[in-house]
């Protein structure tokens, strides 16, 4: 294919203006083009949901090896302090191919589902309770004060983490997400890198811990194995539970939960089924949500030989990035895609949770979290509303797509408190 120069300057850049506040722009007019490569990500953009599903069907044309970024990827300063601290690095579940995919996959499949995940609903209940309990002014933040402190509390209970411990491992599931970002500026890179060798350690700490005392938790599962797989090295250990157990497992779900409470309190329909009738109504405005307002940017893959996709001849080692995003609002699958229709029939053909080979194993783990945190917010507040001016703004995130904030009213439950009605306000 021969490229022009309106192809140049046809970029996509989720850090800034304007996709950093609506991708869709970006994504609707690139459903409409024949697949470019976006100089600002270095790949090719595919946006368009049949595109992407040849993609995720072949796997063998297009390999996984580069979904997410490695560390050691980075710039030479950036590498030389990640050595000094002796971080480890093997590649990731999500860039597995098969075979070595499937001992991985196991084993995390082995933490994060089924029994697991009945385990943490007592938890997900009793954190949810405690946070709204906490909500002492007439607003509150539901993204600091609510779905970070209660996924937080969740992963780190799968993974084995003590709860204590919770703020610092998050600055480091921060420095992860900056080493991966290639756009992220070279002095934070830097400063990342320096704190990862405490991580190093301190995850180190915890999986020798569990080699003499397993217990019910993730860590112990990926040393000594399950469903019939045995446990992984150390240092995949490490890459497991910093990346695609950490990292994914709290921003996602972070991210799912106050867009899915976004569009309840910006659509009264919405609002009154969750509070009529949660059982029939969570599940349908999570799904259609999850579609709606994905919140995973995508992931990467590298061609393995020459293909043409979508009308686009690819070279071999071509890197293209997968939006999933676009994908979840192609016309041609989802008609009126930007509206929020709880009854569209095909609702779970979303891609915000992947397909194939490497679709995401914590989904159940995550629509648990969803529909609890749904169901105990509106439930203990029933007449939520957005605080006053209120306007949603967006972080600045290569991977992910989240609220910055997420201000409500919470004037409401202080009337109940006296013993008042919510419908005298």
């Amino acid at each position: 294919m021969v490229f022009t120069d309106t192809d140049a300057v046809f970029d996509f850049n989720p850090m800034i203006a304007p996709h950093r506040q609506d991708p869709h722009l970006f994504y609707r007019a690139a459903r409409e083009r024949p697949i470019s490569l976006s100089p600002s990500i270095g790949a090719y953009m595919v946006s368009r949901c049949a595109d992407i599903r040849a993609v995720l069907d072949d796997p063998t044309t297009f390999s996984s090896a580069a979904a997410v970024p490695l560390m050691y990827d980075n710039p030479p300063e950036v590498v030389e302090v990640l050595k000094a601290g002796n971080v480890p690095e093997t590649t990731a579940v999500v860039n597995e191919d098969e075979p070595g995919h499937r001992q991985m996959r196991a084993l995390f499949d082995a933490a994060v589902r089924g029994a697991r995940v009945r385990a943490m609903l007592p938890l997900m209940h009793r954190r949810a309770g405690e946070l709204i309990d906490g909500f002492t002014g007439a607003t509150a933040d539901l993204v600091s004060e609510y779905a970070i402190p209660y996924v937080q509390a969740i992963i780190s209970a799968v993974i084995g983490f003590p709860p204590e411990d919770t703020e610092q491992i998050q600055v480091w599931t921060d420095d992860v997400t900056t080493l991966w970002n290639p756009l992220a500026p070279l002095e934070d890179r830097v400063a990342s890198a320096r704190r990862m060798g405490d991580y190093t350690r301190y995850l180190q700490d915890l999986i020798d811990d569990r080699k003499a005392d397993p217990r019910d938790d993730m860590i112990s599962v990926l040393v000594h194995g399950a469903n019939g797989f045995p446990g992984v090295s150390d240092d995949y250990v490490h890459n497991i539970v910093r990346g695609a157990a950490r990292v994914a497992g709290f921003d996602t779900t972070r991210d799912a939960i106050t867009a899915t409470v976004l569009v309840a309190l910006q659509n009264p329909a919405v609002r009154a089924g969750i509070i009529d009738d949660p059982a029939r109504t969570i599940p349908k405005v999570t799904e259609e949500v999850q579609r709606r307002d994905a919140p995973h940017r995508g992931l990467f893959r590298i061609a393995t030989r020459e293909v043409e996709l979508g009308g686009t001849v690819l070279a071999k080692g071509s890197l293209l990035l997968l939006l999933f995003g676009s994908a979840n609002r192609d016309e041609t699958v989802f008609p009126d895609p930007d509206a929020v229709d709880l009854s569209r029939p095909n609702v779970h053909d979303h891609l915000a949770f992947g397909t194939g080979l490497h679709a995401c194993p914590g989904a159940p783990l995550a629509r648990a979290e969803i529909r609890v945190a749904l169901q105990t917010l509106f439930g203990r507040l029933p007449g939520l509303r957005l605080a006053d001016g209120y306007t949603p703004t967006y972080v600045a995130s290569y991977f992910f797509r989240g609220l910055e904030s997420l201000y409500v009213s919470t004037h409401d439950r202080l009337v109940q408190s006296r013993g008042l009605s919510h419908r005298t306000i």
